[in-house]
């Protein structure tokens, strides 16, 4: 969640391409790739190499990948990528981190064949931030208000109006673009902004107090970066799977442990052409710690996900923002490969 990610982190709405072929290499359940180097697994990101993938990273640096018989391809993302779920029904990726969950539940109202098996962020960092001179606290404080947010933002915004009992007439949106300054000019009041992007960093920077409101605390939870598969991949090559969670699990394990040793693979390893400076990815990677853990991953583990949380709060959000038709959570959520890999513990090193 860095600072230039135009149109990334659009709550309800939806790559790069990789070309696969190991030569002898059979190719089973569309994208997992079998060969005597062993299992390849491309999993497609949801933006540029950044901290926000930091356990993966130390999932392929640290080795625990090759120790389940794995091969990880990161296919990075960008601003005009392709919706996730795509790429994946496409058969391009095995696996891949949607931005939110409410774009999966999207894809599988129209039939994609999608499984979620886990989820990186228990708070999203979706947030509202507001010059210390005006209060945000509860959403009573965001009526009469100038919001300013990208295009498709008013969406949410006015869900968290209808979820706290208020009128979604009685604020104006502002469509803004990424830069703060019309915050700090006083053209708007409030704005909506990832916690963790140069948003709010540029502002504290500058010694300008902001308060911070998640949209989870105002009644809009949802979660972000979840990991999909494909159902046909899962049935298929569940094993595989179980292998790449295992390791995914150990590497966020890793990165609580050790906040600032992922960012450096990132940019020895795995940034590619995207420029990254290290000391910011640490500030970052420190920042979104605690929205990856909650009072569920201390007690199960980390990527654990709730399925009582998505059926209740996160359905009554996108119920509010004007979504029917929800499709029944079991059908597309399973935490018995989280359950299968934990065993009686909620850590895995």
């Amino acid at each position: 969640m860095i600072a230039d990610r135009p149109s990334r982190r659009n709550f309800l709405t939806g790559a790069s391409a990789a070309t696969l072929g190991l030569g002898a290499s059979a190719l089973l359940g569309s994208s997992v790739i079998v060969s005597a180097q062993g299992v390849k697994i491309p999993i497609q990101l949801n933006w540029i190499p950044s901290a926000d993938f930091a356990g993966f990273y130390n999932a392929d640096a640290m080795g625990f990948y090759k120790a389940e018989g794995l091969t990880v391809e990161f296919l990075p993302g960008g601003p005009n990528m392709q919706a996730v779920e795509q790429v994946i029904s496409g058969g391009v990726a095995t696996a891949g981190l949607p931005t939110f969950l409410t774009t999966t539940v999207n894809a599988v109202q129209k039939k994609a064949d999608l499984v979620v098996i886990g989820t990186v962020f228990q708070t999203s960092p979706l947030a509202l931030i507001s010059l210390a001179k005006t209060p945000l606290k509860t959403a009573k404080d965001l009526v009469g208000k100038r919001i300013g947010g990208t295009q498709g933002r008013k969406r949410e915004l006015d869900a968290v109006f209808r979820i706290n009992n208020l009128d979604p007439n009685d604020y104006r949106f502002v469509p803004v673009g990424f830069d703060p300054t019309p915050l700090v000019k006083g053209d708007i009041d409030v704005m909506s902004v990832f916690s963790t992007s140069e948003q709010t960093y540029s502002l504290t920077d500058k010694g300008i107090e902001i308060n911070l409101a998640y949209y989870a605390d105002l009644g809009l939870p949802t979660y972000t970066d979840p990991i999909v598969v494909s159902g046909k991949v899962l049935k298929e090559n569940r094993k595989a799977i179980l292998g790449f969670l295992r390791a995914s699990i150990k590497g966020w394990e890793m990165n609580v442990r050790d906040p600032e040793t992922a960012p450096k693979f990132l940019a020895e390893r795995y940034a590619g052409s995207t420029k990254i400076d290290i000391a910011r990815q640490i500030r970052v990677n420190r920042a979104q710690m605690p929205l990856t853990q909650s009072a569920l991953t201390k007690e199960k583990g980390m990527l654990w996900l709730d399925k009582a949380l998505i059926k209740g709060p996160i359905y009554a959000g996108l119920t509010a923002a004007g979504v029917t038709d929800l499709p029944d959570v079991d059908s597309y959520v399973d935490t018995s490969l989280l359950s299968e890999v934990y065993g009686t513990r909620n850590t895995l090193l």
